[in-house]
């Protein structure tokens, strides 16, 4: 089997990396590098920054691309976390405040989002979802999980990656539908 050439090689990595997988990944490995929430947008776009600008010195032969991304992602996210350490302004997260009195408009809503997520999470992969209604609906840990299914606990944890970003997909692409049938209307 031919080696790929390094110009190939380059293209095919480019391609892995910019791709919205790939934003989505930079996204939660900043939340695993404790940039909250509100900043973790501005500080993907130095990232994305930092790699478009540093992509003429990747080579492919050194590692994956993926690492190379996270390797910039880490040193970003380090250099954010130096910097605020300088700001005057106190971060911090959101704070939701129960309305007292919500509107007539609010219950009906609030059962609109839940069936849609019903419809969202039964429309996963039975192996996808059979992790995420364990852990996150039912509350058994990661590790049960492993056991009670004869799977090492890595490939459990990797599921229900899986499974929540399939969840994001299916719930973006009913928005995304619902928007598009709003602006386009009755015939």
């Amino acid at each position: 089997m031919d080696r790929l050439s390094n110009d190939d090689e380059r293209a095919a990595a480019h391609a892995r990396l910019f791709c919205p997988a790939q934003v989505r990944a930079v996204l939660r490995w900043l939340g695993r590098l404790g940039v909250p929430l509100c900043h973790r947008t501005d500080v993907a776009g130095q990232v994305w920054l930092n790699a478009w600008e540093s992509w003429p010195r990747f080579d492919p032969k050194r590692g994956r691309p993926e690492r190379w991304l996270n390797a910039i992602t880490v040193h970003v996210a380090s250099h954010y976390h130096q910097r605020m350490q300088h700001r005057r302004e106190e971060l911090v997260d959101l704070i939701d405040v129960a309305d007292p009195a919500p509107d007539a408009a609010a219950p009906m809503e609030s059962d609109s989002i839940r069936t849609g997520t019903i419809d969202a999470v039964n429309e996963l992969d039975p192996k996808l979802r059979f992790v995420l209604v364990a852990h996150d609906l039912n509350g058994v840990s990661m590790a049960q999980i492993a056991e009670d299914a004869g799977l090492p606990l890595s490939v459990i944890y990797k599921r229900r990656t899986k499974a929540i970003g399939a969840l994001r997909d299916i719930i973006g692409l009913r928005e995304n539908m619902e928007d598009f049938a709003r602006r386009v209307g009755p015939r």
